[in-house]
Protein backbone atom coordinates (compact mmCIF):
# COMPACT_ATOMS: atom_id res chain seq x y z
CA UNK A 1 0.00 0.00 0.00
CA UNK A 2 2.77 2.27 0.71
CA UNK A 3 4.31 1.60 -2.71
CA UNK A 4 1.48 2.42 -4.19
CA UNK A 5 1.01 5.31 -2.50
CA UNK A 6 4.69 6.72 -3.29
CA UNK A 7 3.92 5.47 -6.70
CA UNK A 8 1.29 7.84 -7.09
CA UNK A 9 2.79 10.85 -5.95
CA UNK A 10 5.88 10.32 -8.27
CA UNK A 11 3.33 10.18 -10.72
CA UNK A 12 1.54 13.35 -9.87
CA UNK A 13 4.77 15.26 -9.68
CA UNK A 14 5.64 14.36 -12.93
CA UNK A 15 2.95 15.35 -14.70
CA UNK A 16 3.06 18.31 -13.08
CA UNK A 17 6.10 19.28 -14.47
CA UNK A 18 5.20 18.29 -17.55
CA UNK A 19 2.37 20.82 -17.80
CA UNK A 20 4.59 23.40 -16.39
CA UNK A 21 6.92 22.67 -19.02
CA UNK A 22 4.64 22.87 -21.91
CA UNK A 23 2.37 26.00 -21.04
CA UNK A 24 4.49 28.68 -21.21
CA UNK A 25 5.70 27.79 -24.24
CA UNK A 26 2.28 27.86 -25.34
CA UNK A 27 1.80 30.89 -24.37
CA UNK A 28 4.97 32.17 -25.58
CA UNK A 29 3.95 31.52 -29.04
CA UNK A 30 0.67 33.42 -28.75
CA UNK A 31 2.11 36.32 -27.42
CA UNK A 32 4.80 36.60 -29.64
CA UNK A 33 2.44 36.08 -32.78
CA UNK A 34 -0.22 38.23 -31.75
CA UNK A 35 1.57 41.56 -32.75
CA UNK A 36 1.80 40.58 -36.47
CA UNK A 37 4.10 43.28 -37.03
CA UNK A 38 7.92 44.36 -36.02
CA UNK A 39 9.79 47.43 -36.16
CA UNK A 40 13.18 47.79 -36.63
CA UNK A 41 16.07 50.67 -36.82
CA UNK A 42 17.93 51.70 -39.86
CA UNK A 43 20.69 53.49 -38.71
CA UNK A 44 22.12 56.82 -40.00
CA UNK A 45 25.72 57.55 -39.74
CA UNK A 46 26.00 59.28 -36.49
CA UNK A 47 24.85 55.85 -35.01
CA UNK A 48 27.95 55.23 -32.20
CA UNK A 49 26.96 52.14 -30.77
CA UNK A 50 26.52 49.65 -33.73
CA UNK A 51 23.36 47.48 -33.67
CA UNK A 52 21.98 47.91 -30.57
CA UNK A 53 18.19 47.87 -31.07
CA UNK A 54 17.89 51.13 -30.39
CA UNK A 55 19.26 54.28 -31.74
CA UNK A 56 22.58 56.18 -30.28
CA UNK A 57 23.28 58.58 -32.29
CA UNK A 58 26.67 61.16 -31.51
CA UNK A 59 25.60 64.32 -32.96
CA UNK A 60 26.43 68.11 -34.15
CA UNK A 61 25.01 71.48 -33.89
CA UNK A 62 23.46 72.80 -37.05
CA UNK A 63 22.68 68.98 -37.85
CA UNK A 64 19.97 67.02 -39.48
CA UNK A 65 19.79 63.53 -38.67
CA UNK A 66 17.12 61.13 -40.04
CA UNK A 67 16.17 58.18 -37.73
CA UNK A 68 13.90 56.06 -40.01
CA UNK A 69 11.86 53.25 -38.37
CA UNK A 70 11.25 50.09 -40.71
CA UNK A 71 7.94 48.68 -40.18
CA UNK A 72 7.37 45.04 -41.07
CA UNK A 73 3.69 43.68 -41.29
CA UNK A 74 3.78 40.18 -40.93
CA UNK A 75 0.02 39.29 -41.75
CA UNK A 76 -0.02 37.22 -44.83
CA UNK A 77 -3.34 38.99 -45.97
CA UNK A 78 -4.45 42.11 -45.01
CA UNK A 79 -2.58 45.53 -45.34
CA UNK A 80 -2.50 47.23 -41.60
CA UNK A 81 -2.02 50.46 -40.74
CA UNK A 82 0.11 52.11 -38.11
CA UNK A 83 0.52 55.13 -35.42
CA UNK A 84 4.05 56.51 -35.48
CA UNK A 85 4.28 58.94 -32.78
CA UNK A 86 7.41 60.73 -31.12
CA UNK A 87 7.87 60.52 -27.51
CA UNK A 88 10.22 61.77 -24.42
CA UNK A 89 12.05 59.96 -21.67
CA UNK A 90 10.69 59.84 -18.53
CA UNK A 91 11.29 57.97 -15.14
CA UNK A 92 8.46 55.66 -14.10
CA UNK A 93 7.47 55.49 -10.19
CA UNK A 94 8.83 51.73 -10.26
CA UNK A 95 12.21 52.50 -11.42
CA UNK A 96 11.71 52.36 -15.13
CA UNK A 97 11.82 54.48 -18.37
CA UNK A 98 9.56 55.25 -20.70
CA UNK A 99 10.73 55.95 -23.66
CA UNK A 100 7.50 57.67 -25.25
CA UNK A 101 5.33 59.84 -23.02
CA UNK A 102 3.33 61.94 -24.65
CA UNK A 103 1.91 63.75 -21.49
CA UNK A 104 4.23 65.32 -19.05
CA UNK A 105 5.19 69.01 -19.48
CA UNK A 106 9.04 69.31 -19.76
CA UNK A 107 11.41 69.18 -17.13
CA UNK A 108 12.19 72.85 -15.62
CA UNK A 109 15.89 71.51 -15.87
CA UNK A 110 16.40 70.71 -19.55
CA UNK A 111 17.84 72.32 -21.88
CA UNK A 112 16.21 70.45 -24.92
CA UNK A 113 13.70 67.43 -25.00
CA UNK A 114 13.70 65.32 -28.09
CA UNK A 115 9.99 66.47 -29.29
CA UNK A 116 11.73 70.01 -29.35
CA UNK A 117 13.90 68.88 -32.07
CA UNK A 118 11.43 66.90 -34.05
CA UNK A 119 9.00 69.21 -36.94
CA UNK A 120 5.13 69.19 -35.45
CA UNK A 121 4.22 67.18 -38.51
CA UNK A 122 6.16 64.35 -37.98
CA UNK A 123 5.77 64.03 -34.53
CA UNK A 124 2.36 61.92 -35.49
CA UNK A 125 2.84 59.95 -38.91
CA UNK A 126 0.42 56.99 -40.10
CA UNK A 127 1.54 54.65 -42.45
CA UNK A 128 -0.52 51.94 -44.65
CA UNK A 129 1.89 48.64 -44.77
CA UNK A 130 0.64 45.89 -47.06
CA UNK A 131 0.48 42.47 -46.51
CA UNK A 132 3.74 40.44 -45.95
CA UNK A 133 5.44 43.59 -46.79
CA UNK A 134 8.06 46.61 -45.05
CA UNK A 135 7.71 50.37 -45.13
CA UNK A 136 10.10 53.07 -43.54
CA UNK A 137 9.30 56.09 -41.74
CA UNK A 138 11.21 58.93 -41.13
CA UNK A 139 11.69 61.40 -38.47
CA UNK A 140 13.90 64.25 -39.30
CA UNK A 141 16.37 65.62 -35.90
CA UNK A 142 16.99 69.68 -36.70
CA UNK A 143 19.80 69.81 -33.93
CA UNK A 144 20.20 73.45 -32.61
CA UNK A 145 23.02 76.07 -33.47
CA UNK A 146 23.40 76.18 -29.73
CA UNK A 147 25.41 73.49 -28.34
CA UNK A 148 24.16 70.52 -25.50
CA UNK A 149 25.55 69.15 -22.75
CA UNK A 150 24.78 65.11 -21.58
CA UNK A 151 22.13 63.33 -23.17
CA UNK A 152 18.97 63.90 -24.95
CA UNK A 153 16.55 60.48 -24.53
CA UNK A 154 13.05 60.01 -26.06
CA UNK A 155 11.73 57.05 -28.23
CA UNK A 156 9.68 56.14 -31.52
CA UNK A 157 6.32 54.59 -30.57
CA UNK A 158 4.53 52.35 -33.18
CA UNK A 159 0.99 51.09 -32.40
CA UNK A 160 -1.25 49.21 -34.81
CA UNK A 161 -4.95 50.43 -35.71
CA UNK A 162 -6.24 48.25 -37.99
CA UNK A 163 -7.89 45.24 -36.51
CA UNK A 164 -6.58 45.62 -32.95
CA UNK A 165 -7.43 42.13 -32.09
CA UNK A 166 -11.16 42.75 -31.00
CA UNK A 167 -12.95 39.94 -29.34
CA UNK A 168 -16.77 39.26 -28.43
CA UNK A 169 -17.90 38.17 -24.99
CA UNK A 170 -21.56 37.67 -24.33
CA UNK A 171 -22.15 41.49 -23.83
CA UNK A 172 -18.90 42.27 -23.51
CA UNK A 173 -16.14 43.30 -26.56
CA UNK A 174 -12.32 43.61 -25.61
CA UNK A 175 -9.29 45.28 -28.03
CA UNK A 176 -5.99 44.03 -27.61
CA UNK A 177 -3.51 46.86 -28.15
CA UNK A 178 -0.42 46.40 -29.95
CA UNK A 179 2.63 48.99 -29.83
CA UNK A 180 6.28 48.70 -29.35
CA UNK A 181 8.93 51.49 -28.73
CA UNK A 182 12.32 52.35 -30.00
CA UNK A 183 14.68 54.29 -27.70
CA UNK A 184 16.89 57.65 -29.19
CA UNK A 185 19.47 58.73 -27.26
CA UNK A 186 21.63 61.76 -28.65
CA UNK A 187 24.74 63.08 -27.39
CA UNK A 188 26.97 66.01 -28.80
CA UNK A 189 30.04 64.55 -26.66
CA UNK A 190 29.79 60.58 -26.67
CA UNK A 191 33.29 60.54 -24.34
CA UNK A 192 32.63 63.28 -21.87
CA UNK A 193 31.93 62.01 -18.79
CA UNK A 194 28.71 63.45 -16.85
CA UNK A 195 27.45 62.77 -13.15
CA UNK A 196 23.84 62.75 -12.32
CA UNK A 197 22.79 64.67 -9.22
CA UNK A 198 19.66 63.59 -7.61
CA UNK A 199 17.70 65.65 -5.33
CA UNK A 200 14.30 65.79 -3.11
CA UNK A 201 12.07 68.07 -4.23
CA UNK A 202 9.15 67.67 -1.84
CA UNK A 203 7.33 64.99 0.48
CA UNK A 204 4.27 64.47 -0.52
CA UNK A 205 1.39 62.90 2.06
CA UNK A 206 -2.24 61.64 1.35
CA UNK A 207 -4.46 59.71 2.97
CA UNK A 208 -1.58 58.41 4.91
CA UNK A 209 0.81 57.64 2.30
CA UNK A 210 4.16 59.13 1.53
CA UNK A 211 5.75 59.95 -1.93
CA UNK A 212 8.86 61.34 -1.84
CA UNK A 213 9.35 63.47 -5.45
CA UNK A 214 12.91 62.35 -6.67
CA UNK A 215 14.33 64.82 -9.20
CA UNK A 216 17.23 64.54 -11.60
CA UNK A 217 18.09 67.64 -12.59
CA UNK A 218 21.38 66.88 -15.11
CA UNK A 219 21.22 65.52 -18.79
CA UNK A 220 22.21 61.92 -17.55
CA UNK A 221 20.84 58.99 -18.05
CA UNK A 222 22.06 56.31 -15.74
CA UNK A 223 21.04 52.79 -13.98
CA UNK A 224 21.52 50.58 -11.03
CA UNK A 225 20.09 53.30 -8.72
CA UNK A 226 19.91 52.02 -4.99
CA UNK A 227 17.38 53.23 -2.58
CA UNK A 228 17.26 53.43 1.01
CA UNK A 229 14.36 55.15 3.00
CA UNK A 230 12.67 55.05 6.19
CA UNK A 231 10.62 57.29 8.81
CA UNK A 232 10.52 57.58 12.06
CA UNK A 233 8.21 59.89 14.40
CA UNK A 234 10.36 63.20 14.52
CA UNK A 235 13.18 63.26 17.31
CA UNK A 236 12.65 59.38 17.53
CA UNK A 237 14.57 56.84 16.32
CA UNK A 238 12.07 53.80 16.05
CA UNK A 239 11.68 53.33 12.68
CA UNK A 240 7.75 53.15 11.76
CA UNK A 241 8.14 52.49 7.80
CA UNK A 242 11.18 51.40 5.70
CA UNK A 243 11.64 50.52 2.19
CA UNK A 244 14.67 49.39 0.00
CA UNK A 245 14.73 48.73 -3.63
CA UNK A 246 17.92 48.40 -6.22
CA UNK A 247 18.60 48.64 -9.95
CA UNK A 248 16.10 51.62 -10.31
CA UNK A 249 16.72 53.18 -13.84
CA UNK A 250 16.72 57.25 -14.34
CA UNK A 251 16.14 59.37 -17.67
CA UNK A 252 17.52 62.54 -18.35
CA UNK A 253 16.30 65.53 -16.30
CA UNK A 254 13.10 63.83 -14.83
CA UNK A 255 11.42 63.53 -11.79
CA UNK A 256 9.76 60.58 -9.97
CA UNK A 257 7.53 59.53 -6.92
CA UNK A 258 9.31 56.89 -4.83
CA UNK A 259 6.28 55.41 -2.38
CA UNK A 260 7.68 55.08 0.96
CA UNK A 261 5.53 53.82 2.79
CA UNK A 262 3.43 50.29 2.64
CA UNK A 263 0.26 50.53 1.35
CA UNK A 264 -1.65 48.59 3.95
CA UNK A 265 0.18 50.41 6.62
CA UNK A 266 -0.67 54.24 6.19
CA UNK A 267 0.43 57.17 9.05
CA UNK A 268 -1.78 58.46 11.49
CA UNK A 269 -1.31 62.12 12.04
CA UNK A 270 1.54 63.58 13.52
CA UNK A 271 5.37 64.60 12.83
CA UNK A 272 7.94 62.82 11.02
CA UNK A 273 11.29 62.41 9.93
CA UNK A 274 11.85 60.80 6.27
CA UNK A 275 15.57 59.76 5.74
CA UNK A 276 16.57 58.57 2.79
CA UNK A 277 20.10 57.09 1.09
CA UNK A 278 20.68 56.97 -2.09
CA UNK A 279 23.76 55.56 -4.35
CA UNK A 280 24.40 54.83 -8.08
CA UNK A 281 28.27 53.85 -8.72
CA UNK A 282 30.31 56.19 -7.09
CA UNK A 283 27.72 58.82 -6.30
CA UNK A 284 25.99 59.18 -2.91
CA UNK A 285 22.80 61.34 -1.95
CA UNK A 286 21.88 61.74 1.65
CA UNK A 287 18.76 63.41 2.41
CA UNK A 288 16.43 64.26 5.76
CA UNK A 289 13.38 65.60 5.93
CA UNK A 290 10.77 66.35 8.42
CA UNK A 291 7.30 66.49 7.61
CA UNK A 292 3.79 66.42 8.82
CA UNK A 293 0.57 64.51 8.40
CA UNK A 294 -2.54 66.60 8.99
CA UNK A 295 -6.05 64.79 10.22
CA UNK A 296 -6.98 65.59 6.93
CA UNK A 297 -3.67 63.83 5.53
CA UNK A 298 -3.81 60.74 8.14
CA UNK A 299 -4.85 56.86 7.64
CA UNK A 300 -8.75 56.48 7.13
CA UNK A 301 -10.07 55.27 10.41
CA UNK A 302 -10.52 51.61 9.16
CA UNK A 303 -6.94 51.45 8.31
CA UNK A 304 -5.81 53.16 11.71
CA UNK A 305 -3.57 51.27 14.36
CA UNK A 306 -3.85 51.79 17.83
CA UNK A 307 -2.53 50.28 21.20
CA UNK A 308 -1.80 46.49 21.29
CA UNK A 309 -1.42 46.79 17.05
CA UNK A 310 -5.25 46.20 17.23
CA UNK A 311 -7.52 48.87 14.58
CA UNK A 312 -8.09 51.96 15.88
CA UNK A 313 -12.09 51.96 14.62
CA UNK A 314 -11.94 48.30 16.54
CA UNK A 315 -10.92 50.20 19.54
CA UNK A 316 -13.32 53.10 18.84
CA UNK A 317 -16.56 50.21 19.22
CA UNK A 318 -15.63 48.90 21.64
CA UNK A 319 -15.09 52.08 23.61
CA UNK A 320 -18.62 53.59 21.97
CA UNK A 321 -20.06 50.02 23.45
CA UNK A 322 -18.45 50.18 26.71
CA UNK A 323 -20.05 53.50 27.25
CA UNK A 324 -23.31 52.06 26.75
CA UNK A 325 -22.99 49.21 28.53
CA UNK A 326 -21.93 51.51 31.81
CA UNK A 327 -24.73 54.07 30.76
CA UNK A 328 -27.48 51.26 31.20
CA UNK A 329 -25.92 49.31 34.11
CA UNK A 330 -26.13 53.15 35.76
CA UNK A 331 -29.83 53.24 34.83
CA UNK A 332 -30.53 49.81 36.42
CA UNK A 333 -28.63 50.61 39.55
CA UNK A 334 -30.51 54.01 39.78
CA UNK A 335 -33.98 51.99 39.13
CA UNK A 336 -33.51 49.75 41.69
CA UNK A 337 -32.15 52.65 44.51
CA UNK A 338 -35.37 54.11 43.51
CA UNK A 339 -37.15 50.99 43.78
CA UNK A 340 -35.68 49.84 47.32
CA UNK A 341 -36.54 53.82 48.81
CA UNK A 342 -39.54 53.42 47.83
Amino acid sequence: MLYRTKLKTVLLVLILMISLCLAPQAQAAVANNAAEFTISPVYPTEQQAGNTGYFSLAVHPASLVPVKVKITNTNQHQAVTYRLKVGNATTNPDGSINYANFKAKKDSTAQYQLTDLVPQAQRKQTVTVPANQSRIVTVNLRLPAQTFKGTIAGGVYVARLTNSAQKQAGNFQTQNHFAMTLPVLLTEHPHAKRIAKMRLDQVKVQAGQVNARLHNVRPVLFGKLHIQAQVTKAQQTKVIAKKTVTNYQVAPNSAFDFLVTDPNKPLNAGHYTLTMQLRSGPRHWHFTRDFTVKASQSAPLTKRIGWFGLPLLLWLIGGGLSLVILALVAVILRQRKKLHQQ
